[in-house]
């Protein structure tokens, strides 16, 4: 491949020599231009198929997050249902326990 460099005593060299000089760096700049192309286009598609990766993992990942906020949220609602439940039978009891009581004063007061 005859290629020279533009500053290669260019008044020198003959005209045919010059344009068929010109088409074949024209021609190795075409195929440079088009190794460049095809690297990028093949740089993009794994990029893209590595997006396309990543993109299903995250949303795989999201759906578990997403269940187990679910459950811990349910799991937190049962708990304080049960606290309420155990309040309101712990008051229950207090009250119970505290009229079984006063009956029984009542009573003792009333034999004496």
């Amino acid at each position: 491949m005859l290629i020279k460099k533009w500053g290669d005593n260019v008044a020198k060299i003959p005209i045919e020599d010059k344009v068929v000089n010109h088409e074949q760096r024209i021609k190795y700049l075409e195929d440079s231009m088009h190794e460049l192309k095809d690297d990028l286009t093949q740089g993009l598609q794994r990029v893209d198929e590595s997006n396309r990766y990543l993109r299903d993992q995250n949303s795989e990942i999201l759906r578990e997050i997403i269940k187990r906020n679910n459950v811990s949220d349910k799991r937190d609602f049962d708990l304080k249902k049960i606290a309420r439940t155990n309040h309101l039978k712990m008051f229950g009891m207090i009250f119970g326990a505290s009229g079984l009581a006063f009956a029984l004063i009542e009573l003792i007061i009333k034999l004496l």
